[in-house]
């Protein structure tokens, strides 16, 4: 065997070590937590708060909240609510910046917020499937990996994405790029039903796949694009749509 063979032998054998690497599903499995919705829940989901590195004033998301009017929400943080937390371990110092920076204690018809944590990168290290705080009146429940939220026939599964591709912007150029490749992989990775719908962050770019039933939050920091400041709701129909909440810079 010549010398080039063996060259291009080892930087094919790294670029599928790389590759590998870059996409967690090939060899952990991650952690699913199914939740039953009591009658006509409205979900908002949002990701990518990244509140330490990002200074700006989050009670817009919780007088959005309150502005519904309704009974039964459901408020989904998807993925990196924080930035820099990967060093410490998860606490509840940390659910209390979450509720006092997007003011949500007082609002009446909300139900429960399900924090599904990144899982490589940015969120606090955290050694549970799952677990449940109540600070301020606020029930808030964390998962490490994934959750399904299930209304009637209906089933919506939520997760970060780094699950799927550890790097946010190599799965933004992915999509770009390659006809979507990443969203292609966010279904074969998690396995969902075929007419389930999943939600995703992490890539930063909103986006509704109708064709896939792939929903993408955006995110809420400049960072490599600007902030895009929207969410995915999904009503007790399980329509899905995705809105932009106003907030100051």
């Amino acid at each position: 065997m010549n010398q080039a063979v063996i060259m291009v032998s080892l930087v094919l054998g790294l670029i599928i070590t790389l590759l590998i690497y870059e996409m967690p599903f090939i060899y952990e499995k991650a952690y699913v937590a199914t939740i039953e919705l009591g009658n006509d829940p409205l979900i908002i989901a949002i990701s990518d708060l990244h509140l330490e590195s990002n200074k700006r004033n989050f009670c817009c998301i919780g007088n959005y909240l309150r502005s519904l009017d309704k009974e039964n929400i459901y408020l989904v943080i998807n993925g990196d609510l924080f930035d820099k937390a990967h060093r410490q371990v998860m606490s509840q110092l940390h659910m209390h910046e979450l509720i006092q920076r997007l003011s949500l204690s007082g609002i009446n018809g909300l139900r429960e917020v399900i924090y599904v944590m990144a899982m490589h990168d940015h969120d606090p290290r955290f050694y549970h499937k799952e677990t449940r705080y109540s600070i301020d009146n606020v029930n808030v429940r964390v998962i490490r990996g994934a959750v399904k939220l299930v209304m009637g026939s209906k089933t919506f599964w939520f997760l970060h994405g780094d699950y799927v591709v550890k790097n946010g912007l190599i799965a933004s150029l992915m999509n770009k790029l390659l006809s979507g490749l990443y969203d292609k992989l966010v279904r074969l990775a998690v396995r969902a039903g075929r007419d389930d719908w999943i939600v995703i962050g992490h890539t930063h770019v909103p986006n509704i796949n109708n064709e896939l039933r792939i929903a993408n939050t955006g995110s809420w920091l400049n960072r490599f694009i600007n902030a895009t400041d929207t969410a995915i709701v999904i009503n007790g129909s399980g329509n899905v749509e995705l809105i932009n909440i106003k907030c100051n810079p």
